[in-house]
């Protein structure tokens, strides 16, 4: 049902960009913008999820109302503990809601009207249950806590990422995924949750980079003149591909890199660029035609397929794929582009 729309709504798409066309088939697109949807309406849905103030959050935050309710302290170090339990339930209770702007955005205006930031106590912001019950309460645990995990998360948040190694990044990332496991949430979320962590972290497809590159090393080692300004462009090409929506198809294309011409650079970013354009183009025409998002089994049945961890992972490692001193290198480059985006 949900999947015959989306075709549908890539062929208006097409019929008003008669110029997209891809190195991955067009079907890669209905996979994904049926996946999105369900993903939109079933995991995220505002719908479902709470409205509460952050008066009312702080009193359910079980870490802040183990404190709040003793209301007396016979300590300053028993006030001070308290205090940072207050500050860190606030900061839980902005990142779940970090994605919501237009609510930051209403938020803002009222304190500006009120000159008070008071309303930020009073006025009600949606909490999406989905993400309050799994992983910003783990990353929140792990910036409270001290330990490798803490250390790798704040060189992350710092963007240090010259300074984390392979075997502690997969080791944070693992620790995601095992603590995901552990919570109340269906097979579906779970599996959600896992694509999400590689879309953030992009562990293994840092892994299947790592190994590129160094395939392209090998293969342009007796071209000395050219390896060092093709090399970096090729990382950074690699790199510019996780940009794009489709995690799923991001190994078609870092696959790509290495055996694609240097006259053909730019026409690859232009191609990354389209693709996201290209989905716009597709939901946009979905939504002209349809107000709701409804599916069935087999609608379903492709979301449970886009999100198989199996179609990402990769058992690539350190000696078995690439060297350590490569992973630093791709590290290093995604850290200046990270600062570049921040200029």
């Amino acid at each position: 049902m949900l999947y015959e729309r989306v075709k549908q709504a890539l062929e208006r798409a097409r019929k008003k960009n008669p110029g997209a066309n891809f190195y991955i088939p067009l079907e890669d697109f209905i996979e994904y913008v049926t996946f999105h949807l369900i993903a939109t309406s079933e995991m995220r849905n505002t719908m479902t999820s709470k409205q509460m103030s952050m008066s009312q959050y702080l009193q359910q935050d079980k870490t802040y109302k183990e404190f709040y309710e003793r209301k007396a302290f016979t300590e300053e170090a028993e006030y001070k503990a308290f205090h940072n339990k207050l500050r860190n339930a606030i900061n839980r209770f902005n990142s779940l809601n970090h994605k919501t702007e237009e609510e930051a955005n209403q938020r803002k205006r009222s304190e500006a009207e009120t000159g008070s930031r008071k309303a930020r106590f009073e006025n009600t912001i949606t909490i999406h249950d989905f993400q309050a019950q799994s992983e910003m309460p783990i990353l929140m645990d792990i910036k409270e806590a001290k330990g490798e995990q803490n250390t790798v998360y704040q060189r992350i948040l710092k963007n240090n990422l010259q300074n984390v190694n392979f075997t502690n990044y997969k080791l944070f990332e693992e620790y995601l995924n095992q603590e995901i496991q552990k919570q109340s949430l269906s097979a579906d979320e779970k599996q959600l949750h896992q694509y999400l962590i590689e879309k953030h972290l992009k562990l293994h497809t840092l892994k299947e980079i790592c190994r590129c590159y160094e395939s392209i090393v090998k293969n342009t080692s007796n071209q000395k003149q050219i390896l060092e300004v093709d090399l970096k462009t090729r990382l950074q090409l690699m790199l510019y591909a996780t940009s794009m929506p489709m995690v799923q198809q991001w190994q078609a294309y870092i696959n790509l890199i290495t055996r694609l011409e240097s006259c053909k650079f730019g026409r690859f970013i232009q191609e990354i660029d389209s693709i996201t354009n290209f989905i716009k183009w597709i939901l946009m025409e979905y939504c002209n035609k349809h107000e709701d998002i409804v599916f069935d089994e087999s609608d379903m049945e492709c979301f449970r397929k886009y999100i198989d961890p199996k179609r990402f992972q990769n058992d690539l490692s350190i000696r078995k794929g690439f060297s350590s001193s490569t992973f630093s290198i791709v590290m290093e480059e995604i850290k200046r582009g990270n600062e570049q985006v921040n200029e």
